[in-house]
Parts: structure tokens; sequence; C-alpha cells
């Protein structure tokens, strides 16, 4: 256990806030109790920023480009997606990943990997250009590429007014036919690979892109071979039907045996892998504000990559930068592995951003524990002293509660007899008690509810004058203090009970 503890998630109203409240005291206190070192200082978001930058999971909007505010959202990966998704990523506790792993949409497909190719010679450049895609049958009809502005292959280039043609080709896989490379706003970074097949014949987006920037639109499907008659020839989109047309070999095939066909192929040359997409979205990470006093030197041309790029002839401004409370998290997640607790409700939202975001960052370190708090059915007639107590012990953390007036009255009782006992030193004993290693057994898994029963029946021995021994005294002591806040009284030796949680 750690004393850094970092709270996720939003709580739905103030009865659920209190609870989360009370739990993050409690893990707080925990880690305190354990003598755990002071929190490392956070990890510079700066530099979390500068390093989500290089490897272009960074993503930029703003209504105006050029004087801003611009917002940084961060894209994660297809690698850290997938990590999560499939299992193997490090645990953060089984019922918590089959959690998240639902959170993620799932869509079947394949990544095509486009050599890159030199505009003059069409010999290759060095590298490819990786898309996904979900329906390749009309792949030989391609007629370009296109990319999010903040692409990795963007770089060391000024972004311009979208969209326009980035100057690069790749080659088609399956033919040669050069294709060039243009970028677009409405390519999403978080979809597949943030690049994406272009073919206007068989698409009703890529029709339209096509048609405002004057893209070829060639057919690779259809329902007959099409002719010099302008009676024969084909009226776009046409989609997953048909036979393909212009593929030499695989000419006549269905769109379905086309699917196969060129997968196979393209996996025998190594232009292709079986791929399954995960996704989520984008996240805000922070905001750059123009700011004279600014400490971020901001190119609005370079976008992202002015963390990782001189400006050069570029226009650029100082600005000052306002982190998001995921931003915030993670830096102090980088510094040194905390306690998270979290809403049940950030399960597969919040905590599954700051997962992922951690994952990129490569972030090697897993949370010392993960504590989901869920809402408050209702607390009618609780003393507001022991309404806390009553919210972290009615149930466990992650269970809905409500919390009824004789809990806190018998919290007030067991309060009562923390007084009695802090004076008395209690009977020595060799090794811990029963009772003591079930209270131990409770606060190290923290599980407070359990804590609480299991201090029950000493509370009973202490009220009836009962002997209790060293151990079995430590251990009360100790969980009072970590539920309800008591007091440890002088001399308590932390030591020893660290021992004893560890054992």
């Amino acid at each position: 256990m750690t004393s850094k503890v970092l709270t996720i998630g939003a709580p739905l109203n103030d009865l659920h806030e209190r609870r989360l409240n009370a739990v993050t005291a409690a893990c707080e206190r925990l880690g305190t109790l354990l003598d755990s070192p002071a929190p490392a200082p956070a990890t510079p978001a700066l530099g979390l920023l500068r390093a989500l930058a290089s490897a272009g999971r960074l993503a930029v909007s703003a209504e105006d480009e050029e004087a801003g505010p611009w917002t940084l959202a961060y894209a994660p990966s297809p690698a850290a997606l997938a990590a999560v998704a499939t299992g193997s990523a490090p645990s953060w506790g089984t019922r918590l990943d089959g959690k998240q792993q639902k959170a993620l949409r799932r869509a079947p497909g394949a990544v095509f990997r486009l050599p890159f190719a030199d505009p003059v010679t069409g010999a290759a450049s060095g590298g490819a250009l990786s898309t996904f895609t979900t329906d390749w049958s009309p792949f030989t009809a391609a007629c370009a590429v296109a990319v999010h502005p903040d692409h990795e292959m963007l770089a060391g280039t000024e972004v311009r007014r979208r969209p326009y043609f980035s100057g690069r080709f790749v080659r088609h896989p399956l033919h040669g036919d050069l294709l060039p490379v243009w970028v677009a706003d409405w390519v999403k970074p978080e979809f597949g690979t943030g690049a994406v097949i272009v073919n206007p014949a068989h698409s009703v987006a890529d029709l339209e892109f096509a048609r405002s920037i004057g893209l070829p639109v060639r057919f690779g499907l259809g329902p007959h071979e099409p002719g010099a008659s302008p009676a024969s020839w084909l009226t776009p989109p046409v989609i997953k039907t048909g036979m393909v047309l212009r593929a030499g070999r695989h000419d006549g095939l269905s769109h379905e045996q086309a699917v196969d066909a060129y997968l196979s192929d393209l996996l025998e040359a190594g232009h292709a892998d079986r791929a399954e997409s995960f996704s989520l979205g984008r996240v805000p990470l922070a905001v750059l504000s123009a700011d004279p006093a600014g400490a971020v030197r901001w190119s609005p041309a370079l976008r992202a990559r002015s963390f990782t790029e001189e400006a050069g002839t570029a226009a650029a401004v100082s600005a000052s930068l306002r982190e998001t409370p995921l931003l915030v998290a993670a830096a102090e997640f980088a510094a040194a592995a905390p306690t998270l607790v979290c809403t049940a409700e950030a399960v597969g939202a919040d905590l599954l951003w700051l997962r992922l975001l951690l994952l990129d960052l490569n972030v090697k370190h897993s949370p010392v524990l993960v504590v989901p708090v869920a809402r408050v059915g209702s607390a009618q007639g609780v003393e507001q002293q022991w309404l806390d107590g009553s919210l972290l012990v009615a149930g466990r953390p992650d269970e809905t509660v409500s919390v009824k007036a004789q809990l806190a009255e018998q919290i007030g009782r067991i309060a009562k007899d923390h007084a009695a006992v802090g004076t008395d030193s209690g009977e020595p004993d060799s090794a811990p008690s029963q009772a003591a290693g079930q209270i131990f057994t409770a606060l190290s898994a923290a599980d407070f509810a359990a804590v609480f029963k299991a201090v029950g029946p000493t509370a009973k021995t202490i009220r009836r004058g009962g002997a209790i021994g060293g151990s079995e005294r430590a251990a009360f002591l100790a969980a009072l203090y970590v539920l309800l806040g008591l007091p440890l009284p002088e001399g308590f030796s932390r030591d020893a009970l660290k021992g004893s949680l560890t054992s």
C-alpha cells in the first residue's frame, strides 16, 4: 500500500461523492499507517505530451487554428487498445479487466501496408503506410490514401488548410499503382491506424471526398462488365455487390470471393495481416491558450509536433497549458505506483483512458490497488458524525449500499471501545491471534466492510471487560484508525504492525 491515492471519475451525487472521499481517505490512512515513503513528485506534464506527440498519439482541434485555444486530445494506439482487449496487458484485476474489455468497440478486418514511393521515379523510398480496412473487396480500384492532420508520416512538414495533397505517394500492393496521400480532417486518428484507403466508386463518403478534390472514380466491382456503350457504364457507389472487374486473374469473382483472394495474395507478399480494430474514441488531455507569458512555444502549422520539432520558418506563439484531470493523474502515476480509487462508472471510461494512456507512455508499473466505488442508495437518519464511516463499511466499495441508522449507532459504540483499549497494552503473544489475522487480511485487501466485521468480536470482548492479546489490540486500533480516523496511542508500533500485515 502507498500513501499516494488518486481519485478517478465524477461522482453521481453528493452521497456518492462522500462515499468516494471516505474510501480515498481510508486508503490514505492505510498507506500512512504502514509508514510508506512520501509520494514522488509528479512527472512534468509537458514531458508526457512530448512523448505522445512523438508517437503520433495527440490530435489537435480548434475553432480558430491560428488564434486558438487548441485542444490536445489523446487517441490510443492500436497496440495499447489490443493489449487491454486481449488481456496481454498487466492485469488490474480480473473483474475490472473484463469490464474494460467490454467497453471497447471491436471491428474485424485487416491491416494493409502500402510502401512509400519516390514521387518522380516510383522507386521504394523506405517504410510503408499502414491502413486498416473492414471491406477490401473493391481494393483494386483504390485511387488514394487519406491520413489525419496529426499523423506521424507528416513529421517535418507544415500542416496547411485541409484537405491537401501531402506530396507523398504509396504503391498499391496488389498491382503497384502510385496512390497519392491526402491529408483530411474527416480521417479519425482513433479508428484503425489513422490512415484510410480512398475508394470512391465503392463508398458514399469516399465518393463525396473524391468529387470535392477531383480524384478519379474507378470501379473494382460491378453487376456486369462495362464496355464502350454508355448504357453499360456503371454508376457509383457500388457497395458489397457484383463481381470483380479489371483485376486480371481475379476477374469474375464475387465480392465475397475477392475478399479471400486479395487477402491471400497480400498475406503471401507480406503486405497485410488479419487484424481486429479496437476503439474507444479520443479524450482531451490539455488546452493551450495564446499567452505572451506562457511556457509553451506553439506553432499552429506544426500542431502537436510543436512539442518535438523546431518551428523554423513556421509562425509560433507563446501559450499557457491547462491540464485535464486525466493528464494530472497520468503524471502522478508515472512518477510512482499509486492506489486508485474510482467511481464504478469510471471503470470503462476515465480509468480505462488512464490505463491506455499509461501503456502508450510505456509506464511499466501497475497500480498498488484499484478500488471501484459504487453509488449509495440511501442514507436516512444517520448521525452525521458517523456518516462517512457508515458509507465506508456498509458493504464492499464496488457494491451499491443503503445506510441505516443502526449501523451508525454500532460505529459509535465501537468508537467508545477504542477509547477504552487505547490505554491498555494488551496481553503479550508470540504470534498474531486469529482475530488479528482476520483484521490484517481485510486491511491488506482494503476490504473495509470486512475489516469492520472482523473488529466486532474484539469490540464485544473489550466491552465485557475481557482480555485481548497485544496483536489483537494493535489490529483493533489500526482498523479504527483506518476506518474512522481515530487516533493511535503514543508508542504504537508501526513496524510491528507492518510485519503482521506482510506476514
